[in-house]
């Protein structure tokens, strides 16, 4: 499983775009399994806090899917 750790700069529905560590900005479908709502992600992207995303390839897809998604300390 990948992962990559950033900030939530936008967040609608189920898609969310995070800027990594290294300032790439990165699209994300959130998966049904991710052990978050989405309407959780305005929230996290409101108070710009750190998360650490695990991801996988989705296939035929511009985006990659967050199987989970983890607030970082």
């Amino acid at each position: 499983m990948n992962t990559v750790s950033g900030i939530v700069v936008l967040a609608q529905e189920t898609r969310f775009r995070l800027v990594d560590d290294e300032g790439r900005d990165r699209l994300f479908l959130l998966s049904h399994s991710a052990g978050i709502e989405p309407e959780d992600l305005p929230r996290l992207q409101r108070e710009k806090t750190r998360v650490l995303v695990e991801y996988s390839h989705g296939p035929g897809l511009v985006a990659q899917v967050a199987d989970a998604i983890y607030a970082k300390d």
